[in-house]
């Protein structure tokens, strides 16, 4: 736990996200049916982008763009698709050390978003090549945010903190569309990296890891590797997570 390692310093600040690319945060969701993609783009994208503005100091703006359901129990009809770019319910867990972004795509995400609006779910954006380069002339973060839909048992994030491994190269991982190319990052085990986790996390907690930030000056983190993983400590019947998880970007 943070606290183990980092005395004095709580993780529910943005002076954790900054040191540590991870962060937690406090809502009580209006959202009733997170199974509902609709509902979760009209009430929950506003509020978490609310919660954005009011938890980083300086933040001028928030986008709250797509989302995912992690359910591995679920049988309905609502799954994601990635072909008719659909949010939607994902049974697959990820069991792949990675971040979302890097340095190339994290610029070129956000840049899809504010001038076409690509695979946007959110706010509609409508900046000319020009205003999405002076708003990206400041600083921007890509925050992802999960909530639980009930108090975890099982299967729980966790995340790499970002001064075990910011002097490390990293792997680039492709992502083929046919409308775009993503860009995600790996990399390489070594013994001195700080994993963190949030045991028990309620349904009232909100996770953020940090997965880019246009900030290069080693000043603060830049993002944080994440995955699952099995907690040896639950009981044998636990209930594996199930969470909603929303991206966004941040702009100061």
């Amino acid at each position: 736990r943070i606290g183990e390692y980092y005395p004095g310093l709580s993780p529910n600040s943005p002076e954790c996200m900054d040191r540590l690319g991870v962060s937690l945060a406090h809502l009580e969701s209006k959202c009733t049916n997170f199974y509902d993609s609709a509902e979760v783009e009209r009430v929950f994208y506003a509020e978490i982008e609310e919660l954005l503005l009011k938890f980083f100091p300086g933040a001028t703006d928030a986008l709250v763009y797509n989302h995912d359901v992690f359910d591995k129990d679920y049988a309905g009809d609502r799954t994601e698709d990635q072909d008719k770019k659909n949010p939607g319910v994902n049974a697959n867990y990820a069991n792949i050390v990675h971040n979302d972004l890097n340095d190339n795509s994290g610029r070129v995400r956000c840049r899809e978003l504010l001038t076409k609006n690509l695979r946007n779910f959110g706010r509609q954006q409508h900046y000319t090549e020009a205003e999405a380069d002076a708003k990206m002339s400041r600083r921007f973060m890509s925050i992802n945010l999960a909530k639980p839909m009930e108090t975890v048992e099982q299967y729980p994030f966790v995340l790499c903190a970002w001064p075990s491994f910011a002097d490390q190269p990293y792997i680039n991982n492709y992502r083929i569309y046919d409308d775009r190319v993503g860009e995600t990052t790996r990399f390489t085990y070594r013994p001195n990296h700080e994993w963190y986790w949030f045991p028990r996390q309620t349904p009232t907690e909100i996770s953020m890891l940090k997965c880019y930030d246009s900030v290069t000056d080693g000043s603060v983190s830049r993002w944080s590797f994440h995955t699952a993983c099995v907690d040896p400590t639950a009981p044998a019947n636990a209930r594996c997570r199930k969470n909603v998880v929303v991206r966004s970007f941040v702009f100061f």
